[in-house]
């Protein structure tokens, strides 16, 4: 057991939570921007939705090379690794804002998305290196219950932004601030204790042994069975999520006013959903808890993509909302799977390397399949189902987790 862990407490490990929930915040905020404005992105650049999904693909690939820096956590830290994510994303946000074209704008963005999936992804380490096995999964989805209220914001301040001079830029130069932020972080954000024992002790391993320690005959069906559920959730989140916006514009005949009190209203059931995500992996445990959650998912993407009425697709909508904290239980597993010398690398691989590809095909899939099925709707209604995949990965691949304390060598127990 690691005592050191196991014996800090919330007040103690307060600020920790407050600098990461902050960052989080922003995180979410500037995920959610390039998908929001995609409609303000076609009349401003003068291209349809043959280009803007694929558009979103190419960014979302941009997540796919976290892989590139997520594993240097394991090696040079985790905390110059989260410095340099928190500052770079938040510096090629503002870029952004003065994108002259779609090409730029993509540049851009996917250089932005590269560091800000591997920051959110380094901060769930630190945050479960730091916290005690008996309340990190709370830890974790209150976190992400922070990043869902950053992700609701853009949507509030698109209309009063369109009637001025600034429009969608003006949300990229919103969320540049945590440029504003980084001489408090360089000051307060330590670095985790598990990862200064194993600097002290040597035990690092090499980058090119990872993978190798990953596909052997311990860890290889959980690696293999994490990254198809990876691959599943970022597949349903990128067809459910980041259609939506260009779904009631174009096929409900929302306006930005219709829109913009949606997210608003849908924040307290967001935090909730990712404060019970916590909830639910303590109480219930990390595999039935994702399993709750992505059949809910698939349910209500249904209900939101075929209604015709405001009301139940706002309902519906709020409901997915609420229902992404099972990435926030993914993530709890997936630190919890396997050893701190590669946590960071198997996080890397699993999610980013392979998982991501899965957010890459979903708004592919769904400009595929518009015209042959008649609208995004029915695309997005007929892709959502695949969560249902998830569900024999999780309980023949996955063992349970919860409970386990971390430590050098950690390992979940078989369940």
């Amino acid at each position: 057991m690691h005592r050191d862990a196991d014996s800090r407490t919330w007040t103690s490990l307060l600020p920790l939570f407050l600098l990461l929930s902050l960052a989080a915040v922003f995180e979410g905020f500037d995920t959610k921007l390039a998908s929001l404005v995609l409609p303000q992105l076609g009349d401003d650049f003068g291209v349809g939705p043959e280009v803007l999904f694929p558009m979103l693909s190419v960014l979302n690939a941009g997540m796919v090379l976290g892989v590139v820096l997520i594993p240097l956590a394991d090696r040079w830290g985790r905390r110059p690794i989260f410095l340099l994510c928190f500052a770079g994303y938040a510096l090629f946000t503002l870029g952004t804002a003065f994108a002259t074209s779609p090409y730029v704008f993509v540049a851009v963005q996917f250089v932005a998305k590269i560091l800000m999936v591997s920051q959110l992804s380094v901060a769930y380490v630190i945050l479960s290196e730091e916290f005690p096995a008996h309340i990190r999964g709370r830890a974790n989805g209150l976190m992400g219950a922070f990043a869902s209220v950053g992700a609701a914001l853009p949507a509030w301040f698109l209309a009063p932004l369109e009637t001025t001079d600034f429009g969608w830029r003006g949300l990229f130069v919103m969320g540049s601030l945590p440029l504003l932020l980084l001489p408090l972080y360089l000051r307060k954000l330590p670095e985790t204790k598990l990862f200064e024992s194993l600097r002290g002790s040597g035990e690092r391993v090499a980058l090119r042994a990872v993978l190798r320690n990953l596909l052997g005959p311990r860890t290889r069906r959980r690696f293999v069975g994490i990254t198809l559920l990876w691959f599943i959730i970022n597949f349903w989140s990128a067809v459910a999520m980041f259609s939506f916006t260009f779904y009631v514009f174009n096929e409900r005949g929302w306006t930005a006013t219709d829109l913009q009190w949606v997210p608003l209203a849908a924040v307290p059931f967001a935090f909730m959903g990712y404060a019970l995500a916590g909830v639910a992996m303590d109480a219930l445990g990390r595999r039935s808890a994702a399993c709750l959650f992505l059949l809910g998912g698939t349910a209500a993407a249904l209900c939101c993509y075929q209604s015709t009425d405001y009301w139940v697709i706002a309902a519906s909508w709020t409901a997915l909302q609420t229902l992404q904290g099972l990435w926030t239980i993914a993530t709890t597993m997936t630190a919890e799977l396997f050893a701190t010398e590669v946590r960071a690398s198997a996080n890397a691989l699993s999610h980013n390397l392979l998982g991501r590809w899965g957010m890459v095909l979903g708004p592919l899939a769904v400009g595929f399949l518009s015209g042959p099925m008649g609208s995004t709707a029915n695309a997005v209604t007929l892709l959502a189902f695949a969560n249902l995949l998830a569900l024999p990965v999780i309980f023949f691949m996955i063992p349970e987790t919860r409970g386990i304390e971390l430590g050098p060598s950690a390992e979940a127990r078989p369940s």
